[in-house]
């Protein structure tokens, strides 16, 4: 894809990381999927019960 066509330009490292704040929310959108797709079992881990296998 032409960038230069839709007027965009690319983000170097530092501007990135501005715009997006940082690793700590790739981190907590990670966690924050895992938790979503397998919500059974982070429920059970919350509450004491043994995990699904």
């Amino acid at each position: 894809m032409n960038l230069n066509n839709l007027n965009l330009v690319e983000l170097n490292a530092q501007e990135v990381q501005e715009v997006d704040g940082g690793f700590i929310w790739v981190v907590l959108g990670a966690i924050a999927t895992a938790c979503v797709y397998d919500w059974d079992n982070f429920e059970r881990g919350l509450t004491g019960r043994p995990c699904k296998q």
